[in-house]
């Protein structure tokens, strides 16, 4: 797997520092609600600036571009299980499901983009005990995840995102 530019770019100490630095701010409620709104924008700006090479989020974080049911395409931080892509579903702790994971439950047809690779992906929803297993994986990506889950007060939706192809350069 190709690293992202913001990989190849950045010194590993300035992507440790910028890690660190965003994972202590995920767990406040102002950056939730600033950051809901401004950054999947953001990433959604730079990505396609950049040829679908990078997001903001991949100078520290694993992020993916989620394409489903024909609506704007969705950043999301992922963990990997072999071949296969984990996502929670927290809507950055609010109380509603994201409409993305709605598109998933109702069978609609989903693309990962990464590195400007696509590759077709079969959506599951994972069970309760499949997402306590998951879980652990998710929250050392992001440690948020556990705020966004309390915060939520709901089932927090997490989706294991299997290739169903080759990938495809766009």
């Amino acid at each position: 797997m190709r690293a992202g530019l913001a990989s190849q770019t950045l010194p590993a100490y300035a992507r440790r520092m910028f890690r660190r630095l965003v994972a202590r701010l995920g767990h406040r409620r102002w950056f939730s609600a600033i950051g809901s709104g401004l950054l999947p924008r953001l990433d959604r700006a730079v990505y396609r600036s950049s040829g679908h090479r990078w997001m903001v989020a991949t100078i520290a974080f694993p992020t993916l571009m989620l394409h489903n049911g024909g609506h704007k395409p969705v950043p999301l931080l992922y963990a990997r299980d072999g071949k296969d892509y984990l996502v929670a579903a927290t809507n950055w702790g609010r109380p509603q499901h994201p409409a993305w994971s709605r598109r998933l439950l109702a069978g609609q047809p989903a693309t990962v983009e990464l590195h400007g690779r696509v590759t077709p992906v079969l959506a599951r929803h994972l069970s309760p005990t499949e997402v306590a297993a998951a879980w652990p994986r998710l929250v050392a990506v992001w440690p948020a995840f556990d705020t966004y889950r309390q915060r939520a007060e709901r089932e927090i939706r997490v989706f294991r995102l299997s290739p169903a192809g080759d990938p495809t350069v766009p």
